[in-house]
């Protein structure tokens, strides 16, 4: 199963505004499943959008990527 068009869209719209983003966070508030959320959240940091704070074995954290201000 994939993300339609409607949830891709509001994923990548309201994904990079949260503090932190984990897989749960974003299955309960886009109502998809773990492993759909897992993929849209590799996607978005192979995009640059987010950036991982924590790797572990059981959970990922991630954030949001800043603009670097010189």
């Amino acid at each position: 199963m994939f993300f339609d068009k409607n949830l891709y869209e509001k994923l990548k719209k309201e994904a990079p505004n949260y503090k932190l983003i984990t897989p749960s966070i974003i299955s309960e508030r886009m109502r998809c499943n773990v492993s759909m959320a897992r993929r849209a959240i590799k996607d978005l940091e192979d995009r640059g959008v987010i950036k991982c704070i924590c790797k572990h074995g059981a959970q990922t954290l991630y954030t949001r990527a800043l603009a670097e201000t010189a």
